[in-house]
């Protein structure tokens, strides 16, 4: 999976018994879809989805390559990957000056690497993954996972906090950051997301 191009991984298997095989599923975080969004109703495996996302980048790349700021509102399914070394941190409904914190170090690594981008000329996120294989760059991050297990409560508990991210989401592949969300359905995501 590390010789495919982009951020490729496996997620599961696709049976097609018409054909009398199975394939690989697989997702790919490279290029423009590099965002996902899980949606299902209760206990219909959308934070299952979301951790196998996270350890399928976690055992395809390094914990320099990817990092993961988890906001975990669902049942807790994050919390047996909290000392993982691809989690930077995880969050809680309880804890809500971490859930803040998250998204403002998020802003701060796209702030940051927008000035990194610019002092040494790199011209695209594809580049500066490139350029950090060989050696030439390192602003101390690799691609940054924001996952956010339940995005109804990110919006009903956290006043403003959906608009935050929502604005975000503006420059953030330009810049390796990604967000993976979980959401009972379609209508939870605001028409921009």
């Amino acid at each position: 999976w590390r010789a495919k191009e982009g951020l490729r991984i496996p997620l599961g298997i696709v049976d097609l018994p018409l054909e009398q095989r199975r394939e690989i599923l697989e997702f790919d975080f490279g290029g423009a879809g590099g965002h996902m969004a899980v949606v299902g109703g209760p206990l219909t495996g959308k934070s299952t989805a979301l951790r196998t996302v996270v350890q399928s980048l976690s055992l395809t790349r390094t914990p320099q390559e990817v990092q993961f700021y988890v906001m975990d509102f669902g049942g807790g399914a994050f919390a047996a990957l909290e000392d993982a070394p691809h989690i930077a941190g995880v969050a809680t409904r309880d804890r809500e000056e971490s859930v803040n914190r998250m998204v403002a170090e998020i802003e701060g690594i796209i702030a940051d690497r927008e000035k990194y981008f610019r002092a040494n000329r790199i011209d695209s996120i594809a580049a500066y993954r490139q350029g950090r294989a060989q050696g030439r760059f390192d602003d101390g991050y690799g691609d940054v996972f924001l996952v956010v297990d339940g995005w109804g409560a990110l919006r009903a508990d956290f006043e403003g906090l959906d608009a935050r991210v929502q604005q975000l989401l503006a420059r953030a592949l330009t810049f390796g950051v990604h967000l993976i969300a979980s959401a009972q359905r379609w209508m939870d995501f605001r028409q921009q997301v």
